[in-house]
């Protein structure tokens, strides 16, 4: 980001000012008013040439080429569509039996059922999850110097997988990524009921992150600014992040407008959430919830009834001296700033990862109903606290990994609650807990904790003894800095949060002893017999139930029934995944030219100025709003991205050629009326289905042409094919041409998600934070399987333009370097799969000619039989070939070799 402002101010001083102009925010929006507007659906063009198109999509296409005097490209053979259609829908050849079963079929309808079987493979998911992976800059590691791993990164690349197998609606998959953890009614998996929803907030956390920073506020801002980049570019197509620093200087952006979506971030933490258990378990929460409250009047009545021998011989005596409440005296002149108090409902927002602490605080005078026969009966509560509930001390984590750094030796994940976000003033913190605590402080949402620095965010202090006590966090290095307090408990230790204070040192906290007549108890004890204790009679109750001798009343065995029928509900086990949590809301401050050392006032909430939607200041994060206002169908930009990136997809390049930025430095839209008519009937025919969508654009007759132009002369006229009078001839991305080397070996294994396989490390692949390396072949996996480590990444991939992951790529590099050629000739695992094939080969056509195997060879790794000249020359090349490998015209190397050269063929990796 530091790159992008030195850009914008070299721009600033180096054009003139006829050019760059100074910012107005009316005229900014005039010059590109239809990006603000909503899309209308523009009529159908008139053309001549009536028998052409299939759709009205074709109609759109050729009046574009008509007003050019130009016409369509003849249509692609049934062969190159298939091949084609395979692999944009699932970023795979086709197999020898399906093209020939394909070819056979004389049905009308036999495209759109290719289509439609093809849409419903489970690799159609994996294909178009990596598509959307380089929006959200994927990664499994946090890059920076020892590039520490992202823990269950890999659970959000099978949630992609999943959502676009299931054809999750594209307005509902982007409401996932805004506010997954917040819908009312999120997405579950039919059979496990793990929660899907909350998957899709996993992306802000896969950027980079630095540990031990130097300056922890300008780490902080580094990294929202990341992830604002990825927010406007990925769903709005707009590059807010260049107003960090100053208003925008091409687009009606202002610099507030970059802050606003700043507050989201802000608003929301970190956490591994337990995705398979947390719906299930709310539902136990609330039933347990119930039971209890259902049962504490008759529990007091029972008590009552049970104990009453017992007081009777209790209270002959006249006065008693019982502990009281208490209480927080401040010395006189003591400044104490309460950041959270527990002590009482209401007061501070509840914030929870999880059901351990139950829904909300429990207040002084409520009811504790043990959990099982070992446990007190009946306690009431002396002081209101956040109380770690023991009934869920049997939480598990199955299949997953602890964060990196400081966190790896404990897990917070359902089982934490945090403070909402403040700023500090001195830094001098207090937290009256009782019990065993892990206590991170979240300053700048710094979650890469290791090395020198910021080891003293995290504090783990034990409170033994039945009252609370302080504990002192010196912060004051952070002064002036925004944070949040979360606290978990360490193993099944009891843990009660009632306070945290920001002082000098803590205040004092007493306990007053009262005196109390028998008349006191007594009118105590009514309580306890009527089923409700009145508030003035609440610490000679608590008294009375904690005597010795009337504690070992059991539970009533009704209640332990029920108790039991909820236990067995509960899902003890999940998985973890990286999520969002929801925060209070925060309005980050406007920074003078970006700078976090100089805040100036703070940006309410909302979306950029410019779509005229009114702002977003909830006492929460305000997230769910926010995914109501992009995923709006009057949302002028939301489906218009989509379609322009789901057309680049499938011709090549999009109608707006800038995938990622619509904005007055990217290009114009080559169809704008097309756009508009595609955004619109993307949303209200096709109720935003990505995959009836496709169908529709792999159905027209421009997506079925053929990539030789109708006439040389428009390669000269429409040079860039803007106008697309003929399919551009495409090289496959990187991971289509590993996967096709293993799928055409018949190495590839069909497995769908699971754990990332290590990448394969050569002895040249060195450096700080070197991993473990994978097998040679990934475990014949696919490409998207293979762990995507950002110091590390795999290097036959990279040399065909395997994205680097720090921001949005909507639009691959493709280049065509001799570094290419040389890795399809040298690559180990290249070799290896053309002995791989070779063997296939032998095995399979023991008694073929070496015409037939040649032929073969070539309709499963081209879908095409050998032309006339390339037999020939592969023919003449065998005598060669068996004097190299020992005369045997059935040798296992001779034919590795020509599986080897077929590898290396342009035909394998383009596609016309």
């Amino acid at each position: 980001m530091r790159n992008l402002c030195l850009v914008s101010l070299l721009i600033a001083i180096l054009l003139p000012e006829s050019v760059r102009g100074e910012f107005s925010f009316e005229e900014y929006k005039d010059r590109l008013p239809w990006i603000w507007e909503s899309p209308t659906k523009a009529p159908v063009p008139a053309v001549a040439n009536k028998e052409w198109p299939a759709d009205e999509i074709d109609t759109f296409i050729l009046a574009a080429l008509e007003e050019s005097a130009m016409a369509p490209a003849p249509p692609a053979s049934d062969r190159h569509w298939f091949r084609r259609a395979n692999f944009a829908i699932t970023g795979l050849p086709p197999s020898a039996g399906a093209t020939e079963e394909f070819l056979s079929n004389d049905s009308k309808d036999r495209r759109k059922n290719a289509v439609l079987a093809l849409l419903a493979s489970p690799h159609y998911g994996e294909r178009w999850a990596r598509h959307w992976m380089d929006l959200v800059r994927y990664a499994e590691s946090r890059g920076h110097e020892s590039d520490f791993g992202i823990a269950n990164a890999w659970r959000y690349r099978d949630y992609l997988v999943r959502a676009f197998n299931d054809d999750v609606p594209y307005n509902d998959f982007v409401a996932e990524h805004l506010a997954g953890d917040l819908l009312a009614s999120p997405r579950l998996d039919p059979e496990t009921k793990a929660n899907e929803s909350i998957l899709g907030t996993g992306w802000p956390f896969l950027g980079e992150e630095v540990h031990s920073p130097v300056d922890i506020r300008q780490d902080e801002c580094d990294r929202t600014d990341n992830k604002i980049d990825v927010l406007s570019k990925t769903f709005l197509g707009l590059t807010v992040a260049c107003a960090r620093c100053h208003d925008h200087m091409f687009d009606a952006i202002y610099q507030k407008d970059y802050y606003a979506l700043s507050g989201f971030v802000a608003s929301s933490s970190y956490r591994q959430v337990r995705y398979e258990s947390i719906e299930v378990n709310k539902t136990q929460a609330r039933k347990l919830e119930a039971l209890r409250a259902k049962m504490a009047t008759e529990t007091l009545k029972n008590f009552a009834r049970e104990a009453a021998p017992h007081f009777a011989e209790l209270s002959k005596k006249p006065t008693f001296r019982i502990p009281g409440p208490l209480t927080i005296k401040p010395e006189v002149g003591q400044k104490v700033r309460v950041v959270a108090d527990y002590t009482r409902p209401g007061i501070t927002p509840w914030i929870a990862d999880g059901p351990s602490f139950g829904n909300g605080v429990s207040a002084e005078g409520s009811l504790i109903l043990g959990s099982s026969p070992d446990e007190p009966g009946l306690r009431i509560a002396g002081y209101g606290a956040a109380r770690r509930d023991p009934f869920w001390n049997e939480l598990k984590i199955t299949d997953s990994a602890n964060d990196s750094g400081s966190f790896n030796s404990h897990s917070r994940s359902g089982k934490m609650i945090r403070t909402p976000a403040f700023e500090l003033k001195t830094g001098r913190l207090h937290y009256l807990i009782r019990g065993n605590a892990f206590v991170y402080a979240g300053v700048g949402q710094h979650i890469m904790i290791t090395g020198p620095l910021h080891g003293r965010l995290i504090q783990r202090p034990k409170i033994d003894g039945d009252q609370p006590r302080w504990v002192s966090h010196d912060l004051s290095r952070y002064a002036g800095l925004r944070t949040h307090i979360e606290f978990g408990a360490e193993g099944g230790s009891p843990l009660e949060v009632l306070m945290v204070v920001e002082a000098d040192k803590p205040p004092a906290v007493e306990q007053k002893q009262l005196n109390l007549t028998r008349l006191d108890l007594s009118a105590a004890w009514k309580d306890l017999a009527d089923g409700m204790v009145e508030k003035e009679n609440l610490h000679a109750a608590r008294w009375i139930v904690e005597q010795p001798k009337l504690t070992a009343s059991q539970i009533a065995p009704s209640y332990l029934k029920e108790l039991d029928a909820i236990r067995k509900g509960v899902k003890w086990e999940s998985g973890l995944a990286v999520a969002w949590l929801d925060g209070n809301g925060v309005n980050e401050y406007n920074m003078d030219r970006g700078d976090p050392a100089k805040p100036l006032e703070p940006a309410t909430r909302g979306l950029p100025r410019a779509f005229g939607l009114s702002l977003i200041d909830t006492k929460t994060s305000g997230r769910l709003e926010l995914a109501r206002q992009v995923t709006s169908p009057k949302n002028p930009l939301t489906a218009r991205v989509m379609v322009n990136r789901i057309w680049h997809q499938l011709f090549g390049l999009g109608l707006v050629r800038t995938v990622d930025n619509f904005g007055w430095l990217g290009e114009r839209p080559s169809h704008p009326e097309l756009l508009d008519y595609l955004a619109t009937e993307f949303v209200e025919t096709h109720q935003w289905s990505i995959k009836s969508f496709l169908t529709r654009l792999l159905l027209t007759k421009a997506y079925g042409q053929s990539s030789t132009s109708a006439d040389p002369s428009f390669d000269q006229r429409d040079p860039n094919n803007v106008l697309l009078h003929r399919m551009p001839v495409r090289r496959l991305e990187a991971e289509a041409i590993r996967d096709s080397v293993l799928a055409v070996s018949g190495r590839l294994e069909a497995k769908i998600g699971g754990k990332p396989i290590p990448t394969y490390l050569d002895e040249f692949v060195v450096g700080r934070g070197r991993p473990g390396g994978g097998p040679l072949d990934g475990g014949g996996r696919r490409s998207l399987y293979t762990s995507v480590r950002r110091n590390f990444l795999p290097t036959l991939m990279l040399a065909f333009d395997f994205p680097a992951p720090f921001s949005t790529k909507g639009k691959r590099d493709i280049t065509n370097v001799p570094a290419q050629s040389l890795a399809l000739m040298n690559d180990k695992l290249i070799y290896e799969q053309a002995k791989i094939w070779a063997q296939k080969v032998l095995k399979e056509m023991p008694s073929a000619t070496p015409e037939e195997r040649l032929n073969q060879m070539f309709e499963n790794a081209f879908t095409r039989r050998a032309g006339r000249h390339e037999i020939a020359i592969l023919m003449e090349s065998l005598p060669g070939l068996m004097e190299l490998h020992g005369g045997n015209p059935n040798s296992e190397g001779l034919w590795q070799d020509l599986c080897h050269s077929l590898f290396s063929m342009n035909d394998f990796i383009y596609l016309p």
